[in-house]
């Protein structure tokens, strides 16, 4: 595996972290799609890269390799048509390349045909993407095309009409592609513009963020599957729908508010939910966004969110040696994808290439590099809508995502989905996904699972309760699989109890507060971060009540404030054979456990903390200084005299004192720093 090799001059002046310029997001997209195009087909309408396959066929695979070059190269070839650079040993000319296999793709004669749209193919997805790209490229392919040609080519995307989509993010595929059919001229369908702006609008929670669909799937494609989508119909005809152009250019708005949160010093953000070998592609909207003028924040400051993104990336082993995109995140992981992706999936980290779009002269290329949200301040932003906690640490640069809601329609997809935290630091541990839905079931990083057998799982299903500033929280059912799924037979679950998790931050660690009602004995497993690394072996701590492992400079701890009776010293969850982490070849977990026996109700409590540094774990200890729990109440002091109450179950009126400061009233948790001058009550 290899990282970019940049020969673009830097320049320090304009971006004095990264040194990037325009210049290098030129010379990313050129390297990336000499890479794809060497595989292209004779006819030039199919690109099938080398590696994984998906579940929608060949043909489909093909189609999405070349559908997903095609949108790096647009947004390089409306300033630039006369582009032509080495492809092996051909000088390819670009616009002739996609000219010429965008008809024969479209051609029911020709050999390399994309083939009849059927309900929910891939086709769909691609279409939306091929449709932008003719509107970007216009007056140097369309428009380049005869009358029976463009005909020819209106008549393959008007299939996409017809036929049934998931009604999530792929609506919009049909809103984008009636659009640019109707700006070129071509027949069209008013209908599936409207309607399905419509119901993807009632989609929004609120703050900037969408559901994607009828379930509680919250995650990155609110960035690349929405917002861009819909600023990309505010491009395309925008400005005769004032009204509604401007309701999608205020969500945005609301997403950049907090999204600017999300950036690690690093330049990623925590890796959270499905498709993330998407990688940056979460610039999408920013790209768009600044090509529309409609984002309030620093010019600077974008520039450095964009900037420390590629460069992250770029910086991994994520290209192969014939100058590929890996399948994987950091690094190549086939078994990261979903069964829907393929070796051609990584590209549609195209879409943030519609930085192109904005020429040299652009305010934006010129602008300075500015500090980040997290090189200015620690912080804790809540996002209620979404049921996420960002918590950021100045000092070290680390972000960390809770989640206490977001959730996948199937438990096997959980540890995308429900740990308590994902981490821009420590990346999560993830079992073998690419058979659908078919997981690990021993990861426990950051996650409470529970089984009466061998299978563990951890929680679905979330019901939000909280989200404040440095304290969330959900509940949520004891779900375990009783039967798989058949061809004529749903999947059986069996609810065994309820969960409710309260995390409580400190700093930059979480303490977990679980009360656990239970119908039978249950054996529980939660872990802290997984502690990655590439070469070597971790240095494994234990002492009474805590474990700890240390490699590389970083620190993974968990400490048992109550109730567990067991600890697992820090070691691999899966074989060490298979690279389970999504940033590391290896990875350990110390983690906790407990049986519950014959008890229905009890309570659960751990300190979690990942971190860089060398604190021993002497030193992690003296952290919690108190933890007491009597009858749902719990009272907590810090190494620096903040003391905390919380209350679990049914809440009761309080009367008592905390450094100074009289609580009296229902309160879920109230906490009063060490000298008394701050306080945070979270009423019921």
């Amino acid at each position: 595996m290899n990282s970019f090799q940049w020969t673009s001059p830097w320049d320090y002046q304009t971006a004095s972290v990264t040194g990037l310029t325009r210049r290098h997001w030129e010379e990313a997209v050129l390297i990336l799609l000499a890479g794809m195009l060497a595989y292209a087909s004779p006819g030039k309408a199919r690109i099938k890269l080398p590696g994984v396959n998906s579940t929608h066929g060949v043909v489909a695979d093909e189609l999405e390799g070349f559908s997903r070059s095609l949108i790096m190269a647009t947004p390089l070839l409306k300033g630039n048509p006369n582009l032509k650079f080495t492809v092996g040993n051909q000088i390819l000319d670009l616009v002739g390349f996609y000219r010429e296999g965008i008809l024969a793709g479209t051609n029911p004669q020709h050999p390399e045909y994309w083939g009849q749209i059927e309900d929910y193919s891939q086709n769909i997805v691609e279409c939306g993407s091929l449709a932008w790209s003719l509107y970007l490229s216009q007056a140097h392919i369309w428009d380049k095309y005869s009358d029976r040609e463009k005909q020819q080519v209106a008549d393959y995307l008007l299939q996409c009409n017809g036929v049934k989509v998931h009604a999530n993010n792929w609506l919009l595929f049909k809103v984008i592609i009636n659009t640019v059919l109707e700006k070129l001229g071509m027949p069209f369908s008013k209908k599936e513009i409207f309607k399905n702006l419509e119901i993807c609008k009632k989609m929004y929670l609120g703050e900037g963020w969408y559901r994607d669909g009828k379930t509680k799937q919250i995650d990155y494609y609110n960035a690349w599957g929405f917002h861009y989508y819909f600023l990309m119909w505010v491009v395309l005809d925008g400005d005769r729908h004032p009204n509604i152009a401007q309701l999608h250019i205020q969500r945005m708005g609301e997403y950049m508010h907090n999204f600017r949160y999300f950036v690690s010093r690093e330049g990623n953000v925590p890796c959270f939910g499905r498709s993330v070998t998407y990688r940056f592609a979460y610039l999408a909207p920013i790209a768009l966004g600044l090509y529309l003028g409609c984002l309030e924040q620093d010019l600077g400051e974008l520039k450095s969110i964009c900037n420390r993104s590629l460069q992250f990336f770029l910086t991994g082993d994520i290209l192969s040696d014939d100058h590929l995109l890996t399948p994987g995140y950091l690094r190549h992981s086939p078994r990261l994808l979903e069964f829907y992706s393929c070796a051609a999936s990584p590209y549609w980290v195209g879409k943030a290439f519609n930085l192109l779009l904005l020429p040299e002269s652009h305010p934006f290329w010129q602008a300075e590099e500015k500090p980040l949200a997290i090189d200015r301040q620690s912080f804790s932003i809540p996002i209620q809508s979404a049921g996420l906690l960002l918590v950021g640490d100045r000092q070290s640069g680390h972000v960390q995502l809770l989640n206490h809601k977001s959730h996948h329609s199937y438990p096997d997809l959980s540890s995308k989905y429900t740990n308590f935290a994902y981490s821009s630091l420590f990346g999560y541990d993830i079992g073998p996904i690419r058979k659908k839905y078919d997981s690990d079931s021993s990861l426990c990083d950051n996650a409470l699972t529970f089984s009466e057998g061998n299978r563990y799982v951890q929680r679905s299903q979330l019901q939000p309760l909280y989200c404040q500033p440095n304290f969330i929280a959900s509940k949520y059912p004891l779900r375990i699989l009783k039967r798989e799924a058949t061809n004529w037979l749903p999947r059986i679950y069996s609810n065994l109890g309820w969960g409710w998790t309260y995390t409580l931050v400190k700093d930059d660690f979480m303490i977990n507060v679980h009360h656990i009602k239970a119908r039978k004995s249950l054996n529980f497993k939660e872990g802290g971060y997984p502690l990655g690394f590439d070469e070597g072996v971790p240095e494994i701590i234990s002492t009474e009540g805590a474990e700890a492992a240390y490699k590389d400079g970083k620190i993974s701890f968990i400490r048992n404030l109550y109730g567990y009776d067991r600890q697992f010293p820090a070691q691999p969850l899966i074989s060490q054979d298979i690279e389970n982490n999504i940033r590391y070849k290896s990875s350990v977990v110390p983690a906790l456990g407990f049986e519950n026996k014959t008890q229905k109700s009890f309570y659960l409590a751990n300190m979690v903390y990942g971190k860089m540094g060398n604190d021993t774990i002497e030193d992690l200890m003296k952290l919690v200084t108190n933890f007491q729990i009597a009858d749902g109440l719990i009272q907590i002091q810090f190494y620096d005299g903040e003391q905390v109450v919380m209350q679990l179950g049914k809440i009761k009126r309080l009367n008592l004192t905390l450094n100074g400061k009289e609580i009296e009233s229902k309160v879920v948790m109230a906490r009063v720093s060490g000298e008394g001058k701050t306080c945070q009550i979270i009423r019921d």
